[in-house]
């Protein structure tokens, strides 16, 4: 075989594993919220989740929207008509997403997967802490919340924190969002609450 030939060939080649190896280091995690009160509940969620996603491991220059676990993560809102007032978002998020958070009371949660036929992983955000929206402790959550946005925290964005935090310890030992079993696994040790106080930074 000719060398051109050969060498183009591994090239292409490793620029497919690298793509590959990019795209396993990332996901896309989407916010779905529904309900009254939707565009302000959105926003708020998304702020919760960002908040998480720059505590542990947030630096400077970021191309992803933060990182849970190590892993870039990329936040896609939904319903995308319910986004107008979701800021802070830079990254590019894939569709379908990997992680589909439901915020919705259930039965309806299970409706709105069913009705976008959603086959990926869908996680709640699980178990509120006692005294979340406490802010006497200046590390609190609530505390870190109004820091970061000038408000206090409502229950929206307890629960797009409390998601956010959740994959992060689902994440951190598997480097990845796979196995998808081994992160169900996980996910569903977490679903009666996790110490929203240990490994902030």
């Amino acid at each position: 075989m000719r060398p051109d030939i050969v060498r183009g060939a591994l090239a292409a080649l490793g620029f497919t594993i690298t793509a590959n190896a990019a795209i396993a280091h990332e996901f896309t995690a989407a916010l779905l919220v529904t309900g009254a009160k939707q565009e302000a509940r959105l926003a708020q969620a998304v702020n919760g989740f960002l908040l998480a996603a720059d505590e542990r491991d947030g630096h400077p220059a970021e191309t992803s929207d933060g990182h849970l676990g190590g892993v870039d993560v990329q936040v896609l809102p939904l319903p995308a008509d319910a986004a107008g007032r979701v800021a802070g978002l830079i990254g590019t998020p894939r569709t379908p997403p990997d992680v589909l958070v439901v915020m919705r009371p259930e039965p309806d949660a299970s409706a709105a997967v069913a009705s976008l036929a959603f086959a990926g992983l869908v996680l709640r955000p699980g178990a509120l802490p006692n005294g979340w929206a406490t802010e006497d402790d200046t590390d609190s959550f609530a505390a870190r919340y109004r820091s970061a946005y000038g408000s206090a925290p409502t229950e929206a964005a307890a629960r797009g924190y409390s998601a956010a935090r959740r994959l992060d310890a689902a994440i951190r030992p598997l480097d990845g969002i796979s196995p998808r079993v081994a992160l169900e696994t996980a996910l569903a040790d977490t679903a009666s609450g996790i110490d929203w106080q240990e490994n902030t930074r």
